[in-house]
Order: C-alpha cells, then sequence, then structure tokens
C-alpha cells in the first residue's frame, strides 16, 4: 500500500519545474517508509512540505520494515525510517538500517534516554507503561516493584508478559534491579494474577472497569484512545471507569516505549531527510504527531492533546531504550523460566 502526503509541489510537477528553471531545492522530495499508517503521518508531511517546500512519499508498511529495508540494499529509495516500538526502533542500529546523524537541535530537544547512539535513531513520541485502577481507587502513586506483593494477590490483570510492550518493561525491571529480583518479581505478578494474560492493553482496561481485577498494567495510548471514542461507546465507558496512576521504578522514571525515525543507511536524499527528521521535533511537529495516536510528546515544550494530558505527567527513566533492547533477550529468558509464559 502506498499514499502521497499532499505537497506544495507534488511529484508530478518535477518536470514542469525543470522545464521552467524553478530551483533543484524547490522541486526536492524524500521518501518515507513508515509502520504508522500514512494517514497519521499525513498532517506533519504536509507541514513539512508547507514550510519547506520538499515533497514527502509516503510508503505505508504495516510489517516487516527492516526486511523490506535490508531487501532492497543500497538501492532503496527510503529516505526516512519511521517506526513504533522498542523492539522495531532497536534494529535501526543493529541491522545498520540508519546512518549517523549529528545534530544539535535534535540532541537539544530529544532526552538522551530517547535516542540511540551515534544519533541512528531518535524518539519521536513517547507512551508510558503505567499502573491502571477504577477510577474509584484511592491508589495515588505506585511503584513497578509493589505489583509483585501479597497484597494484590488475585487482582491483577495484564496481557502476555511476551507481548513486547511487557518484555521491554521486564527488560527495563533488569536493568534496575538485576536477575534474581527480577525473577522474584515476576513470580509476584504471576502469584497475583485475577486470570491468565490474554487479550490487549484494551482488555485489560475493560476488566479493571467491570470489577474483575483491581489493577493493570497497559499504555497510556490505549486508555487515550479509547477516552476518545474511536473504537466506539462502550469502550469509552469502559476506559472512563478507570484512571491512570504515576507510575516509577522506586530509584528511577517511568518505562517509555517509543515512536522514533531515523535518516535511512542509503538515503538517497540525506540533506533533506534530515531537514525532516528535525522539523518532527518543532512544537508544530510535536502537536500534530501526539495528536495523530495520542502520545506524549518528546520534547519539553511540545503540546499534549487535551485526553493525553488529563492522563497526567509521567517522568522518563534513566534507563535508555538501547540499554533495555539490549536486555530484552534475557527478559524473554527469565519470563519463560519463572513458568509465567511457554
Amino acid at each position: 500500500m502506498r499514499a502521497r502526503g499532499r505537497s506544495s509541489f507534488p511529484t508530478c510537477l518535477l518536470a514542469l519545474a525543470a522545464l521552467f528553471g524553478i530551483s533543484a531545492a524547490s522541486a526536492e522530495e524524500i521518501n518515507i517508509y513508515t509502520t504508522r499508517e500514512a494517514a497519521l503521518v499525513e498532517p506533519v508531511t504536509d507541514a513539512f512540505t508547507q514550510e519547506t517546500g520538499i515533497a514527502v512519499n509516503t510508503t505505508f508498511i504495516a510489517d516487516n520494515l527492516s526486511k523490506r529495508v535490508a531487501g532492497e540494499g543500497k538501492t532503496s529509495p527510503a529516505d526516512v525510517l519511521l517506526t513504533i516500538g522498542l523492539d522495531k526502533t532497536s534494529q535501526f542500529a543493529s541491522k545498520s538500517l540508519t546512518r549517523p546523524v549529528t545534530s544539535t537541535a535534535l540532541e537539544r530537544a530529544v532526552p538522551p534516554e530517547l535516542r540511540g547512539r551515534d544519533g541512528m535513531w531518535f524518539g519521536i513520541a513517547m507512551r508510558p507503561r503505567v499502573v491502571v485502577v477504577r477510577r474509584d481507587s484511592t491508589l495515588s502513586a505506585i511503584a513497578y516493584e509493589d505489583l509483585s506483593k501479597p497484597a494484590w494477590r488475585g487482582k491483577l490483570c495484564m496481557r502476555t508478559p511476551l507481548h513486547q510492550n511487557n518484555v521491554a518493561l521486564v527488560a527495563a525491571y533488569l536493568l534496575h534491579h538485576g536477575a534474581t529480583e527480577t525473577d522474584a518479581w515476576l513470580k509476584g505478578l504471576r502469584a497475583n494474577l485475577a486470570a491468565p494474560p490474554e487479550g490487549k492493553d484494551n482488555d485489560v482496561i475493560r476488566l479493571i472497569a467491570q470489577g474483575r481485577c483491581a489493577i493493570g498494567i497497559a499504555n497510556t495510548v490505549a486508555l487515550a484512545q479509547l477516552r476518545d471514542g474511536r473504537d466506539g461507546a462502550e469502550w469509552k465507558g469502559y476506559a472512563d471507569g478507570v484512571k491512570a496512576v504515576p507510575t516509577a521504578f522506586r530509584n528511577g522514571g517511568t518505562h517509555m516505549n517509543v515512536t522514533a525515525v531515523g535518516i535511512a543507511a542509503h538515503a538517497p536524499h540525506p540533506s533533506a531527510a534530515q531537514k525532516f527528521v528535525e522539523f518532527l521535533v518543532t512544537d508544530e511537529a510535536q502537536k500534530l504527531l501526539a495528536e495523530a495516536e495520542l502520545e506524549y510528546p518528546v520534547t519539553k515544550t511540545g503540546e499534549r492533546a487535551p485526553i493525553v494530558a488529563g492522563i497526567g505527567n509521567f517522568i522518563i527513566d534513566d534507563r535508555s531504550i538501547d540499554q533495555i533492547a539490549a536486555a530484552q533477550k534475557t527478559a524473554v529468558d527469565l519470563i519463560r523460566k519463572t513458568g509465567f509464559a511457554k
């Protein structure tokens, strides 16, 4: 599936640009490969084209972006790679799909924990993974460590621990506490389950709203998207019946997943691609990005959508995405070893 973002200088006019002597800069274009649906990227690409005159071609790749780019090799037309998820983001560097970028604008805007070593990728939006409880709960804050306490015996709901969102959380826990304590924590979570893990974060929210469990783990994106009604009135009712509480590691902050971007290793238009990536951390672009999927902006000045602002504030944990990605295999091994999941 291929969708083209609207532009003030679309590709079909490039020949005319040359014919009438319009400058190469005004006729320039870039190609984006993204696992985020093209319609969700379009507001940002339109704004970029409006500001710079650089046309943007967007190719939506539902799955296996890394396989697609690696297969195309040096002939790939991709200039920019944009994806959702810590696991997919980490592949930018590990599979040499992107190139190092040096940019004062990006380094100032994106927290160190949310960008790759040597500028191989940059986080452009955040997805805090937090604790969710019923709206009438008196719980006002919690540490991830407390989820394994006997006080929550038979009261915890979560999706499978082998889903990437939970693997990343376990990997972050491992970085904070080491293998022995993480093993004990996982056993505590297993003992506290109200029912076997199933479904998605949406289902965790539903089960809490229905009173089938008292506490759960979910991304704020799931809660925000249900609250805005995109999945119907029934699901909105479930989301309105629960709340997120400030959640952090005892010696750190809130675990974040990311939407991230990098400049392709063989980008045909690297200069224009860097202009686009730098545009993504402007206040205008951060607002548009965050509104599209109801994520949190990565910049301090980025504006949150009202629904997101209503969920709460979360401090970014100091363990970097690169560190968490490197610990994921060990996290999966621990999950299986504890008998939490086969």
